[in-house]
């Protein structure tokens, strides 16, 4: 469209007329020319993964010795089960601990990267979504009285289906209108509200 300027250099604009936050919610955010980064730190492990590797551990111990003393088959059948529960619980609870999400929403190559780890089987995985595809940037209200900008978009060109993925929560209410900016920002880079 003749006399619209590029997202990259709407994105510069408006970082020159009013600097962006360095942190909103749970989410770190880095900008230079053409690029937005966004990305939750990395936590600390937690004393409960920590107890439960330490259950483990004691659990093979009491297998250990429930076969030296000659325990019988339900003792040491319900020691092992109850080692590979610790274990188990460990794994999950360090998952959960150490899920991150980022993105990054680059301005020369019109895309939105988004870094996630799924609920359930917490593997890591990559989307990149054309900002084409992108049809709401929201600021929803979480349950705990926080707030949550997240991103609507369709999986694939012809899809009419929606996914929405959180590009940072837990914003509190004094950081509200810093992510009420952030949101108008990045509906522009979309070209949200504006003819195409």
């Amino acid at each position: 469209m003749p006399g619209r300027t590029s997202p990259a250099t709407d994105f510069e604009a408006a970082l020159a007329r009013a600097p962006a936050p360095r942190r909103l919610g749970d989410v770190r955010l880095a900008f230079d020319a053409f690029v937005l980064v966004g990305e939750t730190p990395r936590g600390p492990r937690s004393w409960a993964a920590t107890l439960a590797w330490l259950g483990g551990v004691a659990g093979v111990l009491g297998v250990g010795g429930a076969l030296a003393a000659g325990a019988g088959v339900t003792a040491g059948a319900t020691a092992a089960l109850a080692t590979a529960l610790c274990f188990a619980g460990a794994t999950w609870l360090e998952q959960r601990d150490r899920r991150r999400r980022a993105f990054v929403a680059n301005f020369s190559a019109l895309t939105l990267r988004l870094d996630f780890v799924t609920p359930f089987a917490g593997r890591p995985r990559t989307l990149v979504v054309p900002f084409d595809s992108v049809r709401a940037v929201g600021l929803w209200p979480q349950a705990d009285g926080r707030w949550c900008l997240a991103v609507d978009f369709a999986p694939g060109p012809t899809s009419p289906d929606l996914l929405r993925e959180a590009l940072a929560a837990s914003i509190p209410e004094a950081e509200r209108l810093e992510a009420e900016r952030l949101q108008r920002l990045l509906e522009g880079a979309f070209g949200l509200g504006a003819p195409r």
